[in-house]
């Protein structure tokens, strides 16, 4: 049984000056013009502490004021609270102070729980405890705050700098049974705003179209259509590129283009025209860090090893992300070793690296001429046919069961899909929900098995979204009485696309699950890995990944999707963390803050993540090997 044990008083929240969303866009012009520094300040107030009492006998923290959990893996689960300011881009000298405020003191016979984060491959297990941090007396965090800057576009698509400061109003030492707790912290930034705005031809092109020589006919009634649509676009060939930049491996000749053409042309979008350059037989990986013998356009591989020992994703946000907060080239390789984006790879220092993007990626993952030109003639219908105008364009369709666990009275998943459909809801007024739900099984409704997914995609909808497990060749849930890994409700498998037939009512398309999205697979390679071990197949063949295939298909599919690359990873107290929050921060952004294109709410997810939380490793994981399939420039619903 969980106990309460009350300790409450009203908490209050008060922002003073710019406050916790930010600075406006153009920063204090007058400050500017003097070269004088700006300040500005925000005051956080909490409650004092609620302790929980777990099934586990452990506690849990809750604090009013807080804005998320401090999710280090196996160590204490704490209350953080952020607050982001945005700035000018080119800022120097940024300076934070973050004092605590009424510092007091409990304490606890009881430990607080460890954070237990789970692959969605798994079931919640007996928690661990780092014997580093419960054998101390020491406290953690080892500071009541920490400050992360970054640079990338904001939600009016304008460059700023964002200053995040993590708050940690409660700080724990295991050995002694006791907690340090602040009633609150002041803030102030203070920075000096930029000399001199960077000189851009603004808007010269929205978008560049990199792809291999051999699809660029097959691509040029894409860029026509575009600039039609007035998304000045234009296409560069790999080739061209390999030629005229240099760089330490494929990837960063690509990416030193992209910075180039965002610094020359204000690019807002980057579409990435090419996957692997075979479906029988293509070795993925040329080094540890990238691959692009076997592929059209080069891939990155970043080094974050999940806990199983997965080496390391396939992250097309790389080539997004430009610069960081000082405005120097970011390279994901900061020690310039060879390994990038390096976090927890034995052997390998960490890198430091910026994860907002300046520029919106996507990527067709295309393997012949003939895939290529039915996706884009799948963009050029969409975008003229007026689909927000049409009634199936209102149907949302939600697929999902139990993940993990319950959330607030129902299974995990449905608990996500339905927050999904009610920000849809802020602007589809005539939305039409439709819940392929496994607590659905006794009353006759929709579930999440083969014949109603089939069903509901075929009649058309504006979204879908998935949540639940997957591999690169299927995606599933288990029923709301059941336990994973038995209990499946039967979810889809890609070679059921086939029986989809919504034509042109095509959707976005969100999945959650493990590998969904891991677009480094072909026939050979993943029947000779019976183990499952490489491409997690367990010996059948694909010719390509969920997500791909969603949209590669003909005669309906999808019109864009997600998919992770690697595992996808949950909380255990809140399905809203990790992997899911990215997937329910798209959502979001449409709904709150008007994201018009796919890569906008692609970016602004991203984004949103960022600012809400205190970046460790685990975060780092989820966020880089998120990937989006599809035209980022699309605008959604249609012109």
């Amino acid at each position: 049984m969980k106990k309460l044990l009350p300790i409450v008083v009203i908490s209050v929240v008060v922002l003073s000056g710019l406050g916790a969303s930010g600075l406006p866009a153009g920063g204090n012009n007058l400050a500017a013009a003097l070269k004088q520094p700006v300040t500005t300040t925000a005051t956080l107030r909490f409650t004092d502490p609620i302790l929980i009492e777990k099934d586990s006998g452990d506690y849990l923290v809750a604090i009013a004021g807080a804005t998320s959990m401090l999710s280090d893996r196996n160590k204490p689960e704490l209350p953080l609270a952020m607050s982001t300011v945005q700035i000018p881009y080119g800022s120097r000298n940024i300076q934070v102070t973050c004092t605590p405020t009424e510092v007091r003191s409990m304490s606890l016979d009881k430990d607080i729980a460890p954070t237990q984060i789970v692959r969605v491959d798994q079931t919640p297990s007996t928690p661990v405890k780092d014997p580093e941090v419960y054998g101390s007396s020491s406290l953690y965090p080892s500071a009541w705050y920490s400050t992360n800057l970054g640079a990338g576009r904001n939600e009016h698509m304008i460059e700023v700098v964002f200053v995040s400061v993590a708050c940690y109003p409660v700080r724990y030492a295991p050995a002694a049974h006791h907690l340090d707790y602040a009633t609150g912290f002041d803030i102030t930034i203070t920075y000096e705003p930029p000399q001199s705005t960077p000189k851009k031809t603004a808007d010269t092109y929205n978008m560049v179209i990199i792809g291999p020589e051999k699809f660029n006919a097959t691509l040029r009634p894409l860029v026509t259509h575009k600039n039609s649509m007035g998304v000045k676009t234009f296409f560069k060939s790999v080739e061209s590129i390999e030629s005229q930049y240099n760089g330490t491996d494929p990837p960063e000749q690509l990416k030193l283009f992209i910075k180039d053409a965002y610094d020359t042309y204000n690019i807002s979008y980057v579409l990435l025209a090419g996957g692997l350059k075979s479906y029988i037989n293509d070795k993925d990986k040329d080094a540890i860090s990238y691959g692009s013998k076997a592929w059209w356009v080069p891939v990155r591989y970043v080094s974050i090893p999940e806990e199983s020992g997965e080496g390391g994703c396939i992250c097309d946000l790389y080539y997004g992300c430009l610069y960081n907060a000082t405005g120097a080239f970011d390279s994901w390789d900061s020690n310039h070793d060879g390994v990038y984006a390096a976090w927890g790879l034995s052997g390998y220092p960490i890198d430091h690296f910026d994860l907002y993007p300046e520029v919106f990626y996507g990527r067709l993952a295309a393997t012949t001429k003939m895939e290529m030109k039915n996706v884009v003639n799948k963009i050029i219908k969409y975008e003229t046919s007026s689909p927000k105008s049409q009634s199936w364009f209102n149907n949302v369709i939600g697929v999902a069961g139990k993940t993990f666990t319950y959330y607030q009275g129902k299974p995990d998943g449905e608990w996500l899909t339905d927050q999904a459909i009610e920000n849809l809801s802020l602007v589809m007024p005539n939305i039409n929900p439709i819940r392929c739900y496994s607590t659905n099984r006794d009353t006759g409704g929709l579930t999440p098995t083969p014949k109603d997914i089939i069903k509901e995609m075929s009649l058309g909808a504006s979204f879908v979204d998935f949540e639940g497990h997957g591999n690169p060749m299927s995606w599933n849930c288990v029923w709301f009485d059941g336990n994973y890994p038995h209990n499946w409700t039967g979810g889809i498998h890609l070679y059921q696309f086939w029986q989809i037939k919504n034509g042109d009512k095509l959707p976005m398309v969100i999945v959650g699950g493990c590998h969904n999205g891991m677009f480094n697979v072909s026939l050979i390679p993943t029947l000779k890995d019976t183990s499952g071990a490489s491409y997690y197949t367990y010996g059948i063949p694909i010719p390509c990944c969920f997500s791909w295939g969603l949209i590669s298909k003909s005669n309906g599919g999808a019109i864009g999707s997600t998919g992770c690359t690697g595992y996808g990873l949950g909380g255990e107290n809140d399905p809203n963390t990790l992997s899911a929050a990215l997937e329910n921060n798209f959502f979001y952004v449409i709904g709150h803050n008007n994201a018009t294109t796919l890569g906008q709410a692609i970016g602004g997810a991203v984004r949103k993540y960022i600012n809400e939380n205190s970046i460790g490793k685990d975060d780092a994981y989820v966020i880089t090997d998120w990937q989006f399939f599809g035209d980022p420039s699309l605008l959604i619903g249609g012109y």
